[in-house]
């Protein structure tokens, strides 16, 4: 059965832990106090992400022998759901006696318009009888965070170094018995940008190679993260060498496909019509390679959409422009976004991805699920993943970029043989231990 590698080969002891050495002693010897009797107040884990603050604070709960308790307070912003799920959970003990230890991730998420879901939290770190930790990427910009703040201690975490993220990759290779250059796992280390999870789903995602090679890892998009979306636009299309859009594009805040939406929408409103029907006719070609990549499955093709899309469309045009210019979000994907059944099926994907691996579903959007669609291309793997995270038809239909009816249906079946060879597996098992 297919199994994510960012789970399979995530922390389990405190020495496992990569990077940021001196978080991993804090959170050591706070964890430590608790379990002496000795309350403490609640942390907040903050800094870029992919550090591994969520899996520094489900490693400590194991560590500890907690029952971990997770929240994710983008998902619940009223009052009323978060005193009745994380109030609950913060004053009893578990099952067995032992504490809990409530998480809740991504708390920068609290929008404008919660209903009295900051100030819940705020009151439930104060009454707490059991440890909390809390986890966010900026804990300043939002104000809505300020009497959050006031309450905890704060701990932040940096980007990992790119010798430790190498190094772990190495490890994962040899234990995959998978064949690579060093120079391809040092540069797609230097790439990640200090982000481990998006490192090791590269890793995965190019491990179907066969070999990890400097020029296998060129195909991948590098990872540098914090360019809003208008600046990097205004780069993209007044820039004068294919190096400028590449860069500009690899510090983007949105993916290739989302990029590429904005640079089609945007080139009629900075480009005079001439040039504009010189860029689209590159949008166009790249349009034609897209295709290809889904009708050959062949994801190598995927460099050349980007560079059409992006840097030869910009560089097709005859004359410089300056000024500024308004740009728009692209009017398309507002159409799209009415596709509601879309998008609770996407939602419904990555929330069952997000409780298998302990992730929230916002960062499993953003991260795991262009993994497992590739996955989805092999049906094997197909099968195994459905039946590992439980898919019903019209999400593996999804994933399936709504192929045949056919094909959903063999891997529906498929899934429930490999479930019922697993029950058979565990029921032996399962009968031993009644019997004792």
């Amino acid at each position: 059965m297919v199994e994510l590698w960012t789970e399979k080969y995530a922390p389990k002891k405190w020495c496992d832990f990569i990077g940021n050495s001196q978080a991993v002693a804090q959170i050591k010897e706070w964890a430590e106090s608790w379990q002496k009797g000795i309350p403490q107040k609640p942390i907040i884990l903050h800094g870029p992400v992919g550090n591994g603050k969520t899996t520094l604070a489900s490693l400590c709960a194991k560590e500890m022998g907690w029952q971990l308790f997770e929240m994710n307070a983008s998902d619940f912003r009223t009052k009323e759901l978060i005193e009745k799920f994380a109030g609950n959970a913060a004053q009893g003990a578990s099952l067995f006696g032992s504490l809990r230890l409530i998480l809740l991730d991504e708390v920068d998420g609290l929008q404008a318009q919660d209903k009295g879901g900051a100030e819940a939290i705020a009151k439930l770190i104060k009454d707490s009888k059991n440890p909390i930790m809390l986890t966010a990427n900026d804990i300043y910009e939002n104000k809505k965070l300020l009497p959050i703040r006031a309450g905890c201690e704060i701990i932040k975490m940096d980007r990992v170094a790119h010798p430790q993220i190498f190094a772990l990759l190495k490890k994962i290779c040899i234990s995959e018995k998978l064949a690579f250059e060093e120079a391809a796992l040092e540069l797609l280390a230097k790439n990640s940008a200090g982000d481990i999870r998006a490192a090791i789903l590269d890793l995965q995602t190019l491990s179907f190679s066969g070999h990890i090679t400097v020029d296998t890892v060129k195909l991948l998009s590098y990872r540098e993260r914090g360019q809003n979306i208008f600046n990097v636009m205004a780069m993209i299309l007044k820039a004068k060498k294919i190096q400028e859009v590449r860069n500009s594009r690899v510090q983007s805040d949105v993916d290739d496909e989302m990029l590429i939406a904005w640079i089609s929408e945007n080139i009629p409103l900075q480009y005079d019509p001439i040039d504009t029907a010189s860029a689209m006719n590159q949008l166009s070609l790249a349009d034609v390679f897209d295709g290809r990549i889904l009708k050959r499955q062949y994801y190598g093709l995927k460099r050349y959409v980007s560079d059409l899309a992006t840097a030869c469309a910009a560089l097709s045009r005859s004359k410089e422009y300056r000024g500024w210019v308004k740009y728009q979000f692209p009017k398309f994907i507002n159409e799209l976004s009415k596709s509601s059944e879309q998008r609770a099926i996407k939602k419904s994907i990555c929330k069952k991805i997000a409780v298998q691996i302990n992730e929230s579903a916002k960062s499993v959007a953003q991260n795991e699920l262009p993994l497992i669609m590739l996955l989805f291309s092999d049906k094997k793997h197909a099968a195994s993943l459905t039946a590992l995270f439980g898919f019903d038809e019209k999400e593996v239909s999804f994933l399936l970029h709504d192929k045949k009816s056919d094909d959903v249906l063999k891997i529906i079946e498929s899934a429930e043989e490999i479930k019922a060879d697993l029950l058979k597996e565990k029921l032996p098992k399962l009968k031993k231990l009644k019997t004792k």
